[in-house]
Formats: structure tokens, sequence, C-alpha cells
């Protein structure tokens, strides 16, 4: 099985519903990409903008044809590689982490010998993007106050031992963000072994004692997770579906595979919910 050949074997199409108004300060617009992901295409936007914000709602990988909604202050009038701007329209709110609906996936599966199907139960597991470039460890060593270590690990510039202030050049959202994969990388291991529907992510308010036997072994605390260096990144906790809810599930085609002689290939056609990852249902398919 190989997914991700090509770009177009991966197209998301993030799904939201936008409050349009006339006199609305916000400008939306549906941008298609590849070989960007959401983070460094928002940072490269901001610096030609010459704004501080750019709304989105979700992070979508490089490795693929992505479409989702941002909101900035000023029209676009440039062009980058790679990216299309389809302007929306305006509006009051602005576009926000987690305001999307889900994202609607058309992905080609290859160097198959069989057709592949749904099982009955998926588990909603966070997918390995989500870990990529160690983001679990660097996360880890943020909630262990190892700040040192972070910035080593980074290659962060840092001036008088201020190790804090180098990680806070990253900007909060980075932070969170490896904080965040930290959080996920537990609450696999927790969704793995519990019978739960919903099943806790871990922070510093966390009530359930489910990861006692995950935290003595990774040697770290639920207040672990209030930054009082850092205040602005603390991480409360909040809560997840154990299994995946895969709608509109569909076979689009099955055929021959022309970058795999010999092989198939297999276009399949579903919906996610937020935060559910289109990898972990691939990876389920028997």
């Amino acid at each position: 099985m190989k997914i991700k050949q090509i770009e177009e074997d991966f197209v998301v199409k993030e799904v939201m519903k936008l409050e349009l108004s006339e006199n609305g300060k916000y400008h939306y617009y549906y941008m298609t990409k590849k070989n960007w992901n959401t983070l460094d295409l928002v940072k490269e936007i901001k610096k030609r903008l010459k704004v501080r914000d750019v709304g989105f709602a979700g992070l979508k990988d490089r490795n693929a044809v992505t479409s989702q909604y941002i909101s900035v202050e000023k029209k676009i009038n440039f062009e980058i590689n790679d990216v299309e701007f389809e302007y929306k329209g305006c509006g009051k709110k602005r576009v926000y982490m987690g305001k999307l609906k889900g994202n609607e996936f058309i992905i080609t599966i290859r160097d198959l010998d069989k057709k592949l199907e749904l099982p009955e139960e998926v588990l909603n597991l966070f997918g390995e993007q989500r870990f990529s470039k160690k983001n679990e460890k660097i996360g880890k060593l943020i909630v262990q106050k190892k700040f040192k270590e972070v910035c080593e690990e980074l290659n962060l510039k840092v001036e008088k031992n201020d190790y804090i202030g180098a990680l806070r050049e990253l900007g909060k959202a980075k932070l969170r963000f490896y904080i965040n994969a930290y959080q996920s990388y537990l609450w696999n291991k927790l969704a793995k072994i519990s019978n739960k529907e919903i099943v806790p992510i871990l922070g510093f308010l966390t009530e359930e004692d489910d990861y006692d036997e995950i935290l003595e072994k990774e040697g770290v605390g639920k207040i672990d997770f209030i930054m009082r260096e850092m205040p602005e990144i603390a991480a409360e906790g909040s809560e997840r579906e154990r299994v995946m809810e895969v709608k509109n599930f569909k076979i689009i085609s099955f055929e021959d595979d022309e970058l795999n002689k010999g092989k198939k290939k297999e276009v399949v056609s579903f919906f996610l919910p937020k935060g559910s990852y289109a990898t972990v249902v691939i990876e389920n398919l028997k």
C-alpha cells in the first residue's frame, strides 16, 4: 500500500460555513495549495501583507493538494507558487482554529493486490504527521521545562541564556502545537487500551486517573502542563471521541496502477469531522 506518491493522490477540502457581511473587516479566501504546510504558508502571507494575524481553522499537510479558508484584514494582491486564492467575500468574524465543520477527502491508494474496504470501527487516533520532525519530543521537553534542550533541538539563536525569550520568538501558536503533539502522543497510548467512548486529552485540569501508569513511565505529571514561565501556552486538557466517525465512505474506482506496474490503485472518498485523520482511516482499510 502506498499513498501520497504524488501530491494529487491526496486531496483535502475544508468544509466550513462562512457568515458574510458587506461591512465586515475580514476578507475571506479559500486557499488551495501544495508543497506548503499551513503554518509556513500563513507565515509567508503575514510577511507579504505586513500583518500580525492570518486566521485559519485547521492545519494541512504539505504533501497533498489541500483547500482551506483563511481570514485577513487586507486583500491579497500577490501570487505565491503552488497556491491559489479564491476570494469569498467579507465578514465580521475571524476564521479561528477549530471553526471548520470537517474535511472532505479524495485519496488514491496505490500498489495494491486487492480491493480494500472500511472496517466497522476505526480508532480516532492522531495521525503520524502530528509527530513528524520530533514534534512530540519537543513538546515533552517544553512540558518538562527543559527549555535549553528545546532550543538546542530546534537550533534556535539564544542571547544571554534567555531560552524562554528565544522560544517566544517562535510564536504562541507554534509552541502550543508542540505541546499539543505531546498530548496527542499520550492520548494515542491511552485510546489503544481504553474502553471509554470519550477519552480525556491530558492537561492540568484532567480529573480522571486514566493516565497514571502512562505518566509514571513518561516521567511527567499533570501539573507539568501548567507553564508558569510561559502561561500563554499552559494546557488545560480536553477530550476526544475514541472511535472515529467516517461519513459517506465510497470507493470511486479500482483499476490498474500506472505508477506501480502489475499493481492496482483504489480511489476512495469520505468525510471526517474536524480533528480526525484520513491517514488513520487508510491504515485501517482491509
